[in-house]
């Protein structure tokens, strides 16, 4: 098992069988459960993902071998209920830090898994959003030009790093699980 890296609770993934437990969707939305909601049993995750309990076990099983995911025994009220949380507030990679083309392969089509479900959470959120009238006002999205080198991209990257690092670690009352993403890239329309 890969460490974890500290001082952000962020684990830099470099091993690829740890990013192919991401390779089915339901292992990545019960990931996700467990980042919104925290800690929970086999049976509340399957009931919130709307599957079968051996189904959302056998996927719980994969995350928990790549390290994603571990019990979380002091929950349980008794032997026989398994509660789990996530291994690491989160996790990062860059696709070419993977040199083996097929490591390549499966890095590259789970960073576009993840960014068609971003779009698609952003278009569930555009077409909800008049219901939530208090959030309507305030979410955001920015686009800006920039001119950049590839110093100045990275200087950018961990400069958004450490604003979004600022605003982890809240207490969950009385506040919104948010979901911000950010890409830059260079671009010529």
């Amino acid at each position: 098992m890969e460490p974890i890296q500290e001082p952000d609770g962020i684990r830099d993934v470099v091993d690829v069988d740890v990013l192919k437990a991401f390779t089915h969707p339901l292992r990545n939305h019960l990931y996700d459960l467990l980042s919104v909601d925290g800690p929970a049993t086999v049976s509340m995750l399957a009931e919130k993902a709307g599957v079968a309990i051996g189904s959302a076990s056998h996927h719980l099983g994969i995350l928990a071998r790549a390290g994603l995911i571990v019990e979380a025994p002091e929950l349980a009220r008794d032997a026989r209920e398994h509660w789990w949380q996530r291994a690491q507030r989160g996790i990062r990679w860059s696709s070419t830090a993977f040199t083996d083309p097929a490591a390549r392969v499966v890095a590259d089509a789970i960073e576009e898994q993840m960014l068609e479900q971003q779009h698609a959470q952003a278009r569930q959120w555009l077409a909800e959003r008049d219901d939530r009238p208090e959030w309507a006002e305030v979410a955001f999205a920015h686009q800006s030009r920039l001119w950049l080198t590839a110093d100045e991209a990275t200087e950018l990257g961990e400069a958004l790093e450490a604003v979004l690092r600022s605003f982890a670690g809240r207490e969950r009352e009385g506040r919104e699980a948010v979901l911000v993403w950010a890409r830059a890239f260079p671009n010529h329309p």
